[in-house]
């Protein structure tokens, strides 16, 4: 298992990049995310109240405050759910899916998202955020239902009962 690949998705730490001037509400929204100079080549340190691994069914599952860690980039959940399986090409286990359940967060510096479940899909590059998503930078403030994240593009998608509170100054 590479875990710098697998845990890529606390590299995002979700930065939110909006043009708007003021505070709109819609259904849906597209959103522009970018990833700040992250090494992710740093070492990540996981830290939890206990792990199971399954070499059968490949699964490891992490339980109970999970802390995860890489340089300045922390990620927080109750569950994680990290699935894996043999390349075939390779023959050494890769990280196929993440899911994380119970608080999830992502932070930076002066970037924040959290929700209540995330998935990362390593074969799509995709990070989606599900559950009373909230988005911050600075002051700037971004919910919904869903986020939908793309870390090989750097698009994201905002759909659900979207809420943009855009501070002036």
């Amino acid at each position: 298992m590479r875990l710098s690949t697998a845990f890529r998705p606390i590299a995002l730490g979700v930065w939110l990049v909006m043009s708007a001037a003021g505070a709109c509400v819609a259904q849906g929204a597209s959103v522009s995310l970018g990833v700040q100079d992250h090494d992710s080549s740093t070492p990540v340190e996981i830290t939890s109240e206990s792990l199971e691994l399954d070499q059968e069914s490949g699964m490891a599952v992490f339980t109970g405050d999970v802390l995860v860690k890489q340089g300045e980039i922390t990620m927080t959940c109750q569950r994680m759910q990290v699935e894996y399986s043999e390349d075939p090409v390779t023959g050494k286990n890769e990280i196929k899916v993440i899911r994380m359940f119970g608080g999830v967060t992502f932070v930076s510096k002066e970037e924040a998202a959290e929700s209540q479940r995330a998935v990362y899909t390593l074969t799509d590059d995709l990070l989606v955020m599900l559950d009373n998503v909230l988005v911050t930078q600075g002051v700037t403030a971004l919910s919904a239902d869903k986020l939908t994240y793309n870390l090989d593009t750097g698009d994201g998608r905002m759909e659900g009962s979207v809420k943009t509170v855009l501070q002036q100054n």
